[in-house]
């Protein structure tokens, strides 16, 4: 017997090291692959001395204070990085370039920071919050329509953004939980008693400001927001992202410092990372699990605890699984007026024979489901003859679907929206129909580009925003 154990020993031990073996050969691979990447620049490398830590402030942070930090790190950020950019980094797009096309300017500038619209007499108040490798200008459509209606709006800057793309690798879970948990405290005080307080969040600020309500739903001491608005949100995301603080851990040898980055690229977008780093990813990551965990939990308790949430999801969406949206976000809530809307690609008899309807199986459940707790509605073509849309909804518990026509057609060279795409304007001066950046349509070979293809090719703009505008406003009263 004691030598079958000691052999069950060896065996063991001989594996272990077999499997640790496997692993050291895998991240060196990935090590020494990762240096092929493009060189790194100063905006890669400076971490900003500014920014907000959650354990510096305990207590929280006024948007006051938080605006007062923003200009210190602008200040930093001014000497450090835009005055010492030379020669050989001042391409004509390049947003650290004072002279470039494409530097948000001193105005500008300010869309990169927490920003608020405020309203007489508001009637209530919404806090925003972006996404991963984002900046509060992406709230900015919306932001304007909230306070259009009446509503107090102060879209803060989760910590990592709007700066230099190396401010993401420092930034943690613990810094975005704070902002939002400010944010909110924020508004409640600047509406007053008796008014309410929204929630909304894009992408993994979606995320976020849904961690925040999962949280209110145990925590007393947190204030519970009325509504929760959701465009494109980071529910789930690829699970390879867990293993971004593992690579950040071999990163740390100069050799192997282009490890903690998923991409290396040229920054010639104002208010968006082009280069992302991998804490990035894993943030994004943790958030969607923390929500899914907490959502499960949740459901087998108190469900009914939960606000009414709404939420705008593109069907084709290379980010997020829109899957994980219905499965692991509506199935959990309890009949409470939530509602989903999805957006379909353009099914214009056309281009049918251009694209693959990976999503059926997701559509066809969705519309079996007449027993649902949340109203769904799906903005797809009126018939395959035309680019004009309907909006074919059912109310929870219906099995009727109700088709409204919309003032609102596919544009032709577009067959689909994207993740980027739902929460701006085809107005917008960068973003839009005639923006620089839908005005990009190289022609070639993709062999020579420093740009991926398919970044080039992102749409940036919602033909439909007056519609999400429309019906995120009505879910409000």
């Amino acid at each position: 017997m004691k030598r079958v154990a000691q052999r069950l020993l060896r065996t063991a031990l001989r594996a272990g090291a077999f499997g640790v073996t496997v692993l050291a050969t895998i991240w060196l691979v990935r090590g020494l692959d990762a240096r092929k990447l493009p060189d790194l620049s100063i905006w890669h490398t400076y971490n900003p001395q500014h920014e907000f830590r959650a354990h510096d402030y305990p207590h929280g942070i006024s948007l006051a204070a938080y605006q007062q930090l923003e200009m210190q790190l602008a200040a930093e950020l001014d000497e450090n990085i835009y005055a010492v950019i030379d020669d050989a980094g001042s391409e004509q797009l390049n947003r650290y370039n004072k002279q470039s096309l494409v530097y948000a300017g001193s105005a500008g500038q300010a869309w990169n920071r927490s920003f608020e619209i405020d309203v007489p007499a508001a009637r209530g108040g919404i806090l925003l919050l972006h996404g991963a490798s984002d900046s509060p200008y992406s709230m900015r459509a919306l932001a304007e329509e909230f306070a259009a209606r009446g509503l107090y709006v102060a879209v803060f800057r989760l910590p990592g953004h709007g700066t230099v793309p190396a401010g993401l690798k420092h930034a943690r879970v613990a810094d975005w939980v704070a902002i939002a948990r400010s944010g909110v405290a924020h508004v409640a005080t600047r509406v007053g008693p008796g008014k309410p307080v929204y929630v909304g969040g894009y992408s993994a600020g979606a995320a976020v400001v849904l961690d925040y309500a999962l949280d209110a739903a145990t925590d007393n001491a947190l204030l519970m927001p009325e509504r929760v608005l959701l465009y494109s949100p980071a529910i789930a995301v690829t699970p390879f992202a867990r293993f971004g603080d593992w690579d950040e851990a071999l990163a740390l040898l100069p050799f192997f410092r282009k490890l903690s980055w998923i991409s290396i690229e040229t920054e010639y977008d104002p208010y968006k990372y082009n280069s992302f780093p991998k804490n990035g990813g894993y943030l994004s990551f943790a958030f969607s699990e923390r929500v899914i965990s907490k959502l499960a939990s949740l459901a087998s308790r108190q469900p009914e605890s939960l606000p009414p949430i709404i939420a705008f999801q593109s069907l084709i969406d290379s980010t997020v699984r829109t899957d994980s949206l219905v499965h692991d976000l509506f199935r959990k809530l309890p009949a409470n007026g939530s509602e989903l809307v999805l957006f379909d690609f353009n099914r214009a008899e056309r281009i049918q024979h251009f694209v693959v309807d990976s999503q059926r199986a997701l559509l066809d459940e969705l519309a079996r489901d007449v027993a649902a707790n949340f109203s769904y509605t799906l903005v797809t073509n009126r018939s395959a003859e035309t680019g004009a849309v309907e909006a074919r909804t059912r109310s929870a518990g219906a099995a009727e679907i109700a088709a409204l026509p919309l003032q609102a057609s596919w544009p032709a060279d577009v067959y689909s929206l994207s993740h980027v795409a739902i929460p701006f304007r085809a107005t917008d001066e960068w973003y839009g129909a005639n923006g620089p950046f839908s005005a990009i349509a190289p022609r070639g070979d993709q062999a020579i580009l420093q740009v991926p293809l398919g970044r080039l090719m992102r749409l940036r703009y919602n033909p439909f925003f007056d519609y999400v505008a429309e019906r995120s406003l009505a879910f409000l009263h």
